[in-house]
């Protein structure tokens, strides 16, 4: 690999992170959004990373089939993060 192609992947994923940077302060408002449309920003630099369209058409769809199970994902660490209700202690006599 040339110091071109390096500069232009190092250019690209700055272009990503630049593009990423509202998501991420939106993050803590909706964890869904903001990560549904991270994933798209990367789907849509290593589409552009890549001259070859089938690998351009797989990542965009990648990316979009990752957004979708993406409400799910949260929906199930949701489950795990549930708190336990608090167990009366035992009465003694």
């Amino acid at each position: 690999m040339d110091f071109a192609t390096i500069l232009s992947k190092i250019s690209t994923g700055a272009q990503i992170a630049q593009a990423a940077v509202p998501q991420i302060e939106q993050y803590g408002n909706d964890h869904v959004a903001a990560t549904q449309q991270i994933l798209q920003a990367a789907g849509a630099g290593v589409a552009a990373e890549s001259s070859d369209p089938t690998v351009q058409t797989e990542a965009v769809e990648s990316a979009q089939l990752a957004c979708n199970i993406v409400p799910l994902v949260f929906e199930l660490f949701s489950w795990f993060k549930q708190k336990k209700a608090a167990v009366p202690a035992a009465a003694t006599s």
